[in-house]
């Protein structure tokens, strides 16, 4: 079917293009490769693509670009960039989930204004706060300052479906067992969802300076410290 399409001029897109190679250089035994190496690939399967376009394509199926033309749609966000002109493949298991590199995701009404109190309320007990950029996946939210110490701040949505808020918990909950770059974390979440975790994991994380914070809603969210 698409080589009828191709015969019929009715050329592949160039995410499209571009995602086979890729997997062509996976099934090669890659797992890392260059962008010449895809676009090398991606004109031996096209020769009329222009590297010009290929080399811009690239930047909009990479989920952690910082093209402002990148994709939003997760099917055409299918690269990753390890360091500068070096790709592999994304996977949300080790990259995290493709909601922390979708900024329409990230940065809806209803985040902002959770985030916005979070904010509010952890100045009002003495932090210094700073909302991180979303370049880095495995980052917390925020970050907070106080009497010296660096914290950093997960936020689990409440105004997502379950599936994400508990995607984004394992991350929180791994990296701050992982990551030791701050001296300790704070996971900020939904009640229903925090009465989930047992005493248990609460003692771990306590264990490793995490600690579990409940966002309270009423007329506004609240943070129960």
């Amino acid at each position: 079917m698409g080589e009828n399409a191709e015969s019929q001029g009715q050329k592949k897109p160039n995410w499209l293009l571009i995602k086979e190679a890729c997997l062509e250089l996976v099934k090669s035994g890659k797992t890392v490769f260059s962008r010449r190496e895809i676009i090398n690939i991606a004109k031996q399967k096209d020769p009329s693509r222009s590297d010009m376009s290929l080399d811009f394509e690239i930047d909009l199926v990479t989920v952690n670009s910082n093209s402002k033309d990148r994709y939003k749609d997760p099917d055409k966000l299918f690269l990753f960039r390890v360091e500068r002109g070096t790709y592999t493949l994304y996977d949300p298991e080790i990259h995290g989930p493709i909601e922390r590199y979708i900024e329409l995701a990230k940065f809806s009404p209803a985040r902002k204004q959770v985030i916005s109190q979070i904010i509010k309320d952890l100045e009002e007990k003495g932090f210094e706060v700073s909302e991180n950029k979303p370049a880095k996946p495995i980052s917390p939210d925020l970050t907070a300052w106080k009497d010296e110490k660096r914290i950093g701040v997960w936020v689990i949505d409440p105004s997502v479906d379950r599936a994400t808020q508990l995607k984004n918990l394992y991350l929180a909950v791994g990296s701050s067992l992982l990551d030791q770059s701050f001296e300790g974390y704070f996971i900020v979440l939904p009640q229903d969802l925090a009465d989930k975790i047992s005493d248990r994991v609460r003692e771990v994380l306590n264990s490793f300076n995490t600690k579990i914070i409940v966002l309270k809603e009423e007329k506004k969210y609240t943070l129960l410290i």
